[in-house]
């Protein structure tokens, strides 16, 4: 009798029946990439340094890293996730080093090759409105703007609220789109979300308390005011 036979796999990705018949490998080896994107990450802290030494108003130590985080994270939205989004449907099979990069990420979740709806809207979302509200944030913080806090408080919401629906998606499936061995899992899957949930934590938290301390000031003066 004859067997039916098995499908030949052609991709290193999870779940092994994955629709990525456009596959091909990557032209960068994973140094390279990694090194490309570290270039990258270098070029925009060393911007934000020089707009800091720029600035007209003294700035503490949080609000330096807060300019340094939210250019980083803009580049990174707005560049790299905004690549994707436009890219989605023939991104496997791209040979350029953006392409390379989400190939290499994607062994921590295939949905990034396979055009996965809540992916693809998720990530244009982050590009167009997260990208946008760091650069405002950047922005607040290097003019003292009143505008600083409430737009911290909209990107750290919208980078936990993507992350939270990211990740809990990939867990309710029993993580069925993410490479099983500890460096993919924990390396690029944990590790790098968990940057996108202890810092947007912390500056949302952060923000919360700011705004309000603002408004409290804003209801005692007006009081005051009134009285007078």
């Amino acid at each position: 009798m004859a067997t039916e036979q098995e499908p030949i796999v052609l991709h290193p990705y999870y779940p092994r029946d994955a629709p990525l018949g456009h596959y091909v490998p990557s032209t960068f080896n994973v140094c390279e990439a990694f090194a490309t994107l570290g270039s990258a990450i270098a070029v925009l802290m060393f911007t934000s340094i020089v707009l800091i030494r720029k600035s007209r108003h003294q700035l503490s130590c949080k609000d330096k890293f807060v300019v340094v985080w939210m250019l980083v994270c803009a580049g990174i939205h707005i560049v790299l996730e905004g690549y994707f989004s436009f890219n989605h449907k023939n991104l496997a099979g791209m040979q350029t080093i953006m392409a390379d990069l989400w190939r290499e990420y994607s062994h921590s979740d295939s949905r990034y090759l396979t055009s996965d709806p809540f992916t693809v809207i998720m990530e244009g979302i982050t590009a167009v409105f997260d990208g946008s509200f760091a650069v405002v944030t950047a922005y607040g913080v290097l003019s003292d703007s009143p505008i600083r806090y409430t737009a911290q408080l909209v990107t750290s919401l919208m980078q936990l609220y993507g992350n939270v629906l990211y990740m809990g998606i990939n867990y309710m499936e029993g993580f069925r789109y993410t490479n099983p061995h500890p460096y993919y899992f924990y390396g690029y899957f944990v590790l790098m979300n968990a940057v996108w949930m202890v810092i947007p934590s912390y500056l949302f938290v952060d923000a919360v308390k700011n705004i309000y301390r603002g408004m409290l000031i804003a209801k005692r003066a007006a009081i005051v005011k009134k009285a007078n």
